[in-house]
């Protein structure tokens, strides 16, 4: 298989722990996308990645024969049909709903997170500033709902991470791979619980590089 990506992306890193959670790593083989815009430009760089996904965007999934899977949760429902090992997404009703909320949750936050850093990056005049408003309650809101439903997530030591634990991970390392972000507001006891789960190989493993 080969996953198309970029070595910042969360979402790209949710596709990664859960591989190498599951043993499936060495299956997977890593494309550097080429995506975005050309330097200091609004001219549009080629890639073949839209040959694969007509939104050009990363992770991609080519699969052994030939399919195109798009959106990290569709990939990481994939790559589950892979292998024997328990699932990143579990069987169980209840906590799979849990686990595709908070997973949900974290989407939307990262996604508020871009939005907030591409409008923070026009003239100051030109900035909206009811919009900045509305995203940064979304980003606050949402940590502050992960805040109360911590301990669902997993110890440190169990076997294989569910996607909410590998959510929460991706959003923290996000927000973390700021220095000055304004949104490292976790609690003592989530913080704790983050850098615990930095001793595991597919966290490690996985690390996005510095800005």
């Amino acid at each position: 298989m080969e996953l198309y990506s970029i070595d910042w992306s969360p979402f790209v890193r949710k596709v990664r722990i859960a591989a190498i959670e599951r043993g499936i790593e060495s299956n997977i083989k890593l494309i550097t996308a080429n995506i975005g815009f050309a330097d200091k430009t609004l001219k549009r760089t080629k890639s073949n990645l839209t040959n694969f996904n007509p939104s050009g965007r990363v992770p991609t999934l080519i699969t052994d024969d030939g399919q195109s899977i798009y959106d990290s949760t569709v990939i990481v429902h994939y790559l589950d049909t892979i292998g024997d090992k328990a699932h990143v997404i579990p069987n169980d009703n209840y906590k799979k709903v849990i686990c595709l909320k908070f997973n949900t949750l974290v989407d939307e936050v990262i996604d508020s997170l871009r939005h907030i850093s591409l409008e923070n990056r026009r003239e100051e005049k030109i900035r909206l500033p009811n919009w900045l408003e509305a995203l940064d309650e979304k980003v606050r809101k949402g940590i502050e709902v992960i805040e109360n439903d911590i301990d669902f997530l997993s110890k440190s030591s169990t076997q294989i991470l569910n996607l909410a634990d590998i959510s929460i991970i991706i959003l923290m390392g996000t927000i973390k791979r700021n220095p000055s972000s304004i949104y490292d507001i976790f609690s003592d006891k989530l913080n704790n619980w983050y850098n615990e789960m930095h001793e595991r190989k597919s966290v490690i493993n996985t690390k996005p590089p510095k800005l």
